[in-house]
């Protein structure tokens, strides 16, 4: 294996929570790409190996797999225990569970579920690698948070705060880590393609979702949702502002949309949200995790 820039900063081992679907698979491949070796973690451990053996067959790079669920109260313990002999040098976060419903409506148990894979066990995955990466002089953190984490909405009210935190935890990091060479990006995840994420693609108002030539940002974020990004795509630009700043978006739109949100009263800026939240009524048929 050729060391490549990537590689001498960031390996040799990338451990990608979440890993063996969608975005996950498609950050795990990356990092392989790029020449690092993965640790794979996820609770499904069928769909976990399978996508651990593409990986090492298509990228000729070693892989190890962890089957836990992130939200179990000793996942730090489990990650430790598993990584204890590896030089991990690039922790990548990438899980979820957004709750959707009305907050007062939604199922407490489900929203308490959502905090500690959103927020909780963030925190302890990136108190301990982070050690790690301080002690080695060199590293990265990739916490895949979302658009929805910049503002408060509808439906969606401990997944969007949820990954706020993330984004506020993770500009923390790029700030106190800078000095001892640690690099952390948040990366803003705005629509992306997947079979649930497709299916309701078919529910949107193509009239709405078409205002393709504005620089209205509720226009601009329902043309997203018909022009989403591919799970590649997502893992690129994740790696690739990694060195570039506290955060990182992965499509121009997404940034212009967050800019001028960001710029608006935040009264304005919720209703622009809650107005793209309810271009479909229609509900996933499964709840994000």
């Amino acid at each position: 294996m050729v060391e490549n820039s990537f590689q001498s900063s960031y390996g040799p081992w990338a451990l990608v929570a979440g890993a063996s679907m969608g975005i996950g698979a498609a950050l795990s491949h990356e990092a392989a790409r790029r020449g690092l070796h993965v640790v794979l973690l996820a609770r499904g451990k069928d769909q976990l190996e399978a996508t651990a053996a593409e990986v090492a067959a298509q990228h000729g790079v070693e892989v190890r797999t962890i089957a836990a669920d992130l939200a179990s109260p000793d996942i730090g313990t489990v990650v430790a225990d598993a990584t204890k002999d590896l030089d991990i040098g690039l922790f990548v976060y990438n899980a979820a569970v957004g709750p959707n419903s009305r907050f007062v409506d939604g199922d407490l148990d489900l929203h308490l579920l959502s905090v500690d894979v959103n927020c909780r066990t963030p925190v302890i995955l990136c108190h301990h690698f982070g050690r790690r990466l301080i002690d080695r002089g060199r590293g990265g953190i990739v916490m895949i948070s979302s658009m929805g984490g910049t503002q408060g909405a509808v439906n969606f009210s401990t997944y969007n705060a949820g990954k706020g935190f993330q984004w506020i935890l993770t500009e923390s990091l790029w700030t106190e880590l800078a000095d001892n060479g640690v690099d952390a990006v948040n990366v803003f995840v705005g629509a992306t393609s997947s079979p649930n994420y497709n299916s309701f693609q078919e529910t949107l108002d193509p009239e709405l979702c078409n205002r393709l030539d504005t620089d209205d940002p509720l226009d601009r974020a329902r043309s997203r949702l018909l022009r989403p990004s591919t799970p590649q795509e997502v893992a690129t630009a994740s790696y690739d502002g990694l060195g570039h700043g506290p955060v990182a978006y992965t499509h121009p739109d997404d940034a212009f949309v967050s800019q001028r949100c960001f710029a608006l009263p935040r009264a304005e800026a919720t209703g622009v949200w809650r107005a793209l939240q309810e271009t479909s009524t229609r509900r996933p048929d499964k709840v994000a995790r």
